[in-house]
């Protein structure tokens, strides 16, 4: 349930351009509240969710981030959502739809490209499902940590680093830079393992623990590498051997609760779709009609990552709101591949999935097919 909406930056879209039947559009940039209850049936499916923190109506709260292209007049446009999960933070339909540049936050007539979205008269949602990660315009949210009735969770992590260059000495326990890292439990070494191959077949060859340190490592203004103690890096004293699979696993604590991710979408877009108001009063930006929003149809379109995502949503029975209506009429997970997303589960990483030379050994899930 979305509790509170908050339009945070008004904007005219495309320099005010009057696309053909639609009119002018207009960027609404903000956050929605949300909260769902651990003991419906219909949330019970997210892994952790019993172990997040509660408010005093032991409801789970969580925070995304909302960014809007609609209609000025919502009654000019075609009264549909079209729904992009994004793509690590990232807004990827206008270029792949309108032939846009890539931009982060599209602004200009440039960056509605050809206007094929807006010529339709679409209203384009962009809605942050994925916790852990941050960056400039970037669309996330912000998850709970799970604990075990107060207490701190540690679990076993397993994550492979690749360089992609030489002269990488450290790199974060999640492998990518933008990612939030699962900070280790226990900095002694002997708890934790590392080892290298260059092919995925290969045997892996075991680096003492003499070559290694939780710890970052930058350049300072001559040139020399500042080793500083960390709990979510990796150093290796000899560095990175470019294109080399580096297997790490170590204890990790804290646990995000990142299925959160689909009660985060399915709350956003039946908001937007079937509620005028939120919890605290406040208008649904998309609402034009006198007892309903106007707002008739909702798609979802995603590409790699954000296709992933969609196909586990619709897994996962997040295409049915609390209120049990239907969320979205049509999904396409576009250039998906054949699996689903490490993203239900504790300790998961949903940035990852299973490749021809690196992270074969990440769950990809069972069933690979629409019709099962």
């Amino acid at each position: 349930m979305i509790t509170k909406i908050v339009i945070e930056r008004k904007e005219i879209f495309a320099d005010g351009h009057e696309f053909p039947v639609t009119g002018a559009y207009e960027k609404l940039v903000g956050k929605v509240r949300g909260e769902v209850d651990p003991k419906n049936p219909l949330n019970k499916i997210i892994v952790n969710l019993d172990k997040a923190p509660t408010n005093s109506r032991r409801r789970v709260e969580y925070r995304a981030d909302l960014y809007i292209l609609k209609p000025m007049d919502m009654e000019r446009g075609n009264k549909k959502i079209f729904f992009d999960p994004p793509n690590r933070g990232g807004k990827h339909i206008l270029a792949l739809l309108n032939d846009a540049p890539s931009n982060n936050d599209p602004t200009t007539l440039k960056d509605a490209g050809n206007g094929f979205l807006m010529r339709q008269g679409y209203t384009v949602v962009w809605g942050g499902w994925h916790g852990g990660l941050s960056g400039k315009n970037f669309v996330v949210m912000d998850v709970p940590v799970a604990t075990n009735k107060g207490k701190e969770i540690v679990g076993v992590v397993r994550t492979e680093i690749v360089a992609d260059e030489a002269g990488v000495f450290s790199m974060p326990l999640s492998a990518d830079p933008r990612i939030a890292s699962y900070e280790t439990a226990s900095t002694d070494k002997s708890s934790a393992s590392l080892t290298v191959r260059e092919k995925s077949y290969e045997a892996r060859i075991a680096i003492p623990n003499s070559e290694w340190e939780y710890a970052t490592c930058e350049k300072d203004d001559t040139g020399k590498n500042i080793i500083r103690p960390s709990t979510t890096d990796l150093y290796l004293r000899s560095g990175f051997k470019p294109n080399h699979i580096y297997e790490f696993i170590y204890p990790a604590r804290n646990p995000l609760v990142l299925g959160l991710g689909f009660a985060a979408v399915r709350d956003t877009v039946s908001f937007l779709r079937y509620e005028r108001k939120d919890q605290a009063g406040n208008q649904n930006p998309l609402a034009f009609g006198k007892k309903e929003t106007g707002v008739r149809r909702a798609y979802a379109w995603g590409r790699s990552v954000s296709a992933r995502f969609i196909r586990d949503f619709v897994y996962h029975g997040a295409n049915e709101d609390e209120s049990h209506r239907q969320v979205f009429d049509a999904v396409c997970p576009y250039v998906a591949g054949g699996g689903r997303m490490f993203l239900n589960y504790e300790f998961a990483r949903p940035v990852t999935s299973s490749q021809q030379h690196n992270d074969q050994p990440d769950p990809e899930l069972f069933p690979f097919a629409y019709n099962v």
